[in-house]
């Protein structure tokens, strides 16, 4: 269930290409946070076309993966970032956060304690991040008949942050809102897009500055943390 009105598809054709890097194409980066065992990896997984993994194997650090998707005739380059459920290690590697388009926090709602986790979450964001858009996932709604977190709490949650934008339930299961999961990542990141290109050419027009949320690919990534 979804608590903030949908985009209208009929404006947008979203395509997914596939696993693929191109140096000719900026990425756009979306990070994926939550406690552990919450199913962030299964999720991209999913997204992504793959298997998900029938036993629980805890992401170490950070991985990285990319692919493509098209809106319209648009093709976008999405860098996604799985981090691992140690807040602490997120809080102290700022360059998880940098030029993150999208945030997605994730919980499972047979765990209580992943969405106590919530606000911690929240909070590192909130600190580490600059316009982007945060979307909230309660995951496993597989298993309804050990649910611990009612979508009402979700909803609240969601409502308590204006910078919320969207909250919804899936299953990386049984794939259960996975395409209206990436339909969202995919068309947030197209209207940013045309966005950000209307701002650069009225930058150019007045002689001033912009900022762009996007990621150097030949930027080369180092991280030796391991998450306990």
């Amino acid at each position: 269930m979804i608590d903030e009105k949908e985009k209208d598809e009929g404006e947008y054709k979203v395509e997914y290409l596939g696993e693929k890097l191109s140096k000719d194409l900026l990425s756009y980066k979306v990070i994926v946070l939550g406690f552990y065992g919450v199913g962030k990896t299964s999720i991209i997984n999913k997204l992504m076309g793959k298997e998900t993994d029938k036993e629980y194997a805890p992401t170490i650090s950070v991985d990285v993966k990319n692919f493509q998707v098209k809106v319209n005739e648009k093709i976008i380059q999405i860098q996604i970032w799985d981090c691992c459920g140690n807040d602490e290690f997120a809080q102290s590697t700022k360059n998880l956060f940098v030029n993150a388009s999208i945030s997605i926090l994730v919980y499972a709602i047979n765990e209580r304690k992943s969405f106590k986790n919530l606000e911690e979450w929240y909070n590192i964001l909130k600190t580490h991040t600059f316009d982007s858009t945060l979307f909230l996932i309660g995951n496993k709604n597989d298993l309804e008949k050990e649910r611990k977190v009612t979508i009402e709490e979700g909803k609240h949650f969601k409502n308590s942050y204006d910078n919320i934008k969207m909250f919804f339930e899936t299953s990386a299961k049984n794939g259960e809102n996975m395409d209206k999961l990436l339909k969202n990542i995919a068309i947030s990141i197209y209207e940013k897009n045309e966005k950000e290109e209307k701002d650069l050419e009225n930058a150019l027009n007045n002689n001033r500055p912009i900022k762009l949320n996007k990621v150097n690919n030949n930027k080369k990534k180092k991280n030796n943390c391991v998450c306990k």
